[in-house]
């Protein structure tokens, strides 16, 4: 996911439209039963602001697939995060211009672990399961004694 500034540049614009899909080479959402379902869909624009620097407004598009932490159902979600980023060469706090590119993977990666949900639920109402019986209770009532 490399954002080549020198190719802006010579293009004579000063902003340019990106579309990558992204499969990380690590694990990026820490929840029991569940995973991105891939690819990632990243897009937006990147904004020439100086020699050296740039912002970069974009959206990360992915969904999760797995079980519902409450009642173990299958559950599949979609999740679209917004980032508004600036690039500068040799910055040490943030994420830095090298060779006038732009790599976003850091950028995606810190997206998604931020946002991460910690618990994943087929729906906020969920009932989950009754603890005696198993039964699940967004599909029927237990007969368990209260």
């Amino acid at each position: 996911m490399i954002i080549d500034l020198k190719k802006i540049k010579r293009s004579g614009k000063e902003e340019s439209d990106f579309f990558f899909e992204y499969c990380p080479e690590t694990e990026l959402i820490d929840l029991p039963n569940a995973e991105i379902v891939l690819p990632i869909k990243i897009f937006g624009t990147v904004t020439l602001t100086g020699a050296h620097s740039c912002v970069i407004d974009g959206q990360v598009d992915l969904s999760i697939q797995g079980e519902c932490t409450r009642c173990l159902e299958p559950t599949n979600k979609s999740f679209l995060l917004d980032f508004d980023e600036s690039f500068e060469q040799d910055d040490l706090d943030g994420y830095p211009i090298k060779n006038d590119t732009v790599d976003l993977t850091k950028v995606v990666d810190d997206l998604i672990m931020i946002n991460s949900p910690v618990t994943f639920l087929c729906k906020e109402d969920c009932k989950g399961i009754c603890s005696d019986c198993g039964v699940n209770l967004n599909q029927q009532e237990c007969k368990c004694k209260k």
